[in-house]
């Protein structure tokens, strides 16, 4: 059991992280990471040059998928900054913006039964999304009660379970992880793709054995990773 102080952690966040000082090495190693979850052939240097406006050499649809998690992430910073809450209109707004200029219309739940490949949980069929996403948007409006870690876990884990749309739904589970919790005060979170197997296995318990305590655990460890990264 890892030795984490919720209060401690919020103020050291309040202290450390600011919404209008993101650096750019944390937005470059956040956009890598992200992307890097299902492209081994990304190289952090071509998301700096993309980052940078330098496009010479990127093949096109690399860099269209770095820009997009740039402003995915860009917007929910916004949306915490001006007291956006994420409704289920927000929520196709981000994935749109995360499959602009891919061959997926972004903001459209899927239409086709799937399966993820590596897990023993399949989402539900696409006839029960609507019903599934509505009340996980009860939830969602609902807001923390008592245990603000469970209650931001929930919202991603339950997010990447309901696999709502065709393609992207880790990425923007990801996406709302780090929106709660600024939203709630806390720093964004940077999942690594060395950490690939630790998420995989904390989010298969939750799908499968409905067991969200390893993810909390995890998550306690990522954000105390993160403000001890913050200057």
């Amino acid at each position: 059991m890892i030795d984490f102080n919720l209060d401690e952690a919020l103020n050291v966040a309040k202290e450390k992280f600011s919404l209008t000082n993101i650096s750019d090495d944390f937005l470059l190693n956040l956009v890598h990471s992200a992307l890097s979850f299902e492209s081994t052939d990304l190289q952090k240097e071509e998301v700096r040059k993309v980052l940078n406006n330098e496009y010479v050499g990127i093949n096109s649809e690399k860099a269209q998928k770095i820009l997009n998690q740039k402003n995915a992430f860009l917007r929910i910073v916004e949306m915490v900054k001006n007291g956006i809450e994420m409704n289920e209109n927000e929520l196709k707004d981000l994935h749109q913006i995360l499959m602009e200029g891919t061959k997926i219309t972004g903001g459209l739940y899927r239409n086709v039964d799937i399966s993820v490949k590596g897990s023993n949980h399949t989402p539900p069929s696409y006839l029960k999304v609507y019903d599934r996403m509505e009340k996980y948007f009860t939830y969602v409006e609902e807001g923390p009660k008592d245990h603000l870690l469970e209650y931001i876990s929930y919202c991603h884990l339950q997010l990447a379970k309901i696999h709502p749309f065709l393609d992207g739904n880790g990425r923007l589970a990801r996406l709302i992880l780090n929106y709660e919790l600024m939203k709630n005060g806390l720093a964004p979170v940077i999942i690594t793709a060395d950490e690939r197997n630790k998420y995989y296995e904390v989010l298969e318990q939750f799908k499968v054995e409905k067991n969200m305590n390893p993810f909390v655990e995890y998550l306690q460890e990522l954000e105390l990773k993160s403000l001890g990264n913050l200057e």
